[in-house]
């Protein structure tokens, strides 16, 4: 015993906000601090799983698990410095440290904890990488998706479902203008690849045929612009989608700058995320 040198609680914070379970490791509990590192990757999984589910409601849960998640980081902080206290306790070490080391390690828990979080890091580079290839969170600018999406409405896109199935009439779906401003649209999709489209009495009709499709039947479209002229009916290319603004009098839409190419879709909005009194499928 006498060659067991005593534990330093300042390092187990350290290692503590570096890696979550790290200081339960440095102290000596080894299947304390394995559990603790993974529960995170536990809770991390069903809660990215709930964001692709339209049917529930997002605001309050995600609000439950940031509480959670603050909670639970301070617990693994404060369980590792008692950790390490009670590890010299029970083999009667003296805790024996320098004031110069001691103002090292302070400024080591800071620098990791507001300047350089490695946990944070990675937690920062899953989030870039959920952003950029499955799920965005978006702000709704303008007023052109009335009643659907109101002026500040925030909502989740979806990045995958388009690389797994065909867009679907009547998806609420977000795209970059295809004028070539770079700019974000949201709209609804109404014409598929290969289909012939014509606004008729404010109704929409698809090679001929009027749309009954409850998401398109109750709103009134205008003819305007060059691709939706009174009396005209436009082919849609094979690349390309037709899409529409719900509040038609309000939209600049492909009405105006025609067909959205497929290399142009960013994904389908599928759920309101705020505010809290509208949150839920998007339909």
């Amino acid at each position: 015993m006498e060659n067991t040198k005593p534990k330093e609680p300042l390092l187990a914070i350290m290692f503590a906000i570096m890696v979550t379970g790290l200081g339960q490791l440095y102290a000596g509990k080894i299947l304390r601090g394995v559990l603790f590192f993974l529960i995170p990757i536990i809770v991390v999984i069903p809660a990215i799983l709930y964001l692709f589910n339209p049917n529930t409601t997002t605001s309050p849960f995600l609000l439950l698990l940031f509480i959670v998640g603050v909670a639970y980081g301070i617990f693994v902080i404060v369980d590792a410095y008692r950790c390490t206290k009670a590890y010299n306790i029970s083999n009667n070490l003296t805790r024996s440290i320098t004031t110069g080391r001691k103002a090292l390690l302070i400024v080591g828990i800071v620098f990791f904890g507001f300047i350089l979080n490695p946990s944070e890091i990675v937690s920062r580079r899953i989030g870039l990488y959920v952003r950029g290839n499955m799920v965005q969170a978006f702000k709704l600018p303008s007023t052109t998706m009335v009643p659907t999406l109101l002026l500040g409405d925030r909502f989740f896109v979806d990045k995958i479902i388009y690389k797994k199935s065909e867009p679907k009439r009547g998806d609420v779906i977000v795209f970059i203008d295809p004028e070539g401003s770079k700019r974000v649209f949201v709209k609804r999709l109404i014409g598929l690849p290969e289909e012939t489209i014509e606004i008729k009495n404010g109704s929409i009709l698809i090679n001929g045929t009027k749309v009954n499709d409850p998401s398109l039947a109750d709103k009134y479209y205008y003819n305007a612009g060059d691709y939706a002229k009174e009396g005209q009916a436009v082919k849609i290319p094979g690349d390309g989608y037709y899409v529409l603004g719900d509040d038609s009098a309000a939209s600049k839409d492909s009405r105006y700058f025609g067909f959205v190419p497929n290399k142009h879709l960013i994904g389908k909005a599928y759920k309101i995320y705020y505010p809290f009194s509208r949150s839920g499928a998007i339909k």
